[in-house]
């Protein structure tokens, strides 16, 4: 029985969102949408005085803060694991995102037609930091960006007109892994 060659990486990279703006921005988006409810139940329930114009009951306030505050804190909660996981071998570009891309996703090098990594705007270009699309009048101009922190990136341009934008903390690593992939003759190669 033939065991399979196993393949060569070239690169390895996992980013989190730690050391990104998400870090700071999420907990106050948290805190902007909680916290005008935390203190209508504290006004409500311990104050006794009616919340707003329309006063909900008790019971509904309770549970609409509750439920805003269980919602955001799993999206928290969610942001906070989520790391961006990136390698290269002699097959392609493989990436995952837990939490919201679970799978790993493989571009195979017959599928890239060419490559750059550069420098781009994160809000500009694709609106912010995650797994984003062009904030473009046309997404076809940008594709999808897979992003963490950071302003650089290993565009690839691929079969059928698509784009891909993937975010590196270690750009000149990431270049030479593709240089090493994309001038590899193919699986005889050693």
């Amino acid at each position: 029985m033939e065991s399979k060659k196993q393949n060569k990486v070239y690169f390895k990279e996992v980013q989190s969102f730690g050391n990104s703006p998400m870090k700071w921005i999420f907990p106050i988006i948290f805190f902007v949408s909680v916290g005008p409810l935390a203190y209508g139940v504290y006004q409500q329930l311990v104050l006794g005085k009616p919340w707003g114009d329309e006063p909900s009951s008790d019971t509904a306030l309770l549970f609409t803060f509750l439920g805003l505050f269980l919602f955001m804190g799993a999206l928290w909660f969610a942001f906070s694991r989520s790391r961006l996981e990136v390698y290269i071998d002699s097959e392609g570009v493989h990436f995952r995102f837990p939490v919201f891309v679970p799978r790993w996703r493989t571009v195979k090098k017959e599928q890239i037609v060419s490559y750059e990594v550069r420098k781009y705007s994160p809000i500009k270009e694709y609106g912010g930091w995650g797994i984003r699309h062009s904030h473009s009048f046309s997404r076809r101009k940008r594709g999808v960006a897979f992003n963490v922190s950071g302003k650089t990136g290993l565009q690839l341009w691929l079969v059928g007109d698509k784009k891909m934008l993937i975010g590196t903390q270690r750009p000149v690593a990431i270049e030479r892994a593709m240089n090493l992939l994309m001038n590899e003759n193919g699986p005889d190669d050693d």
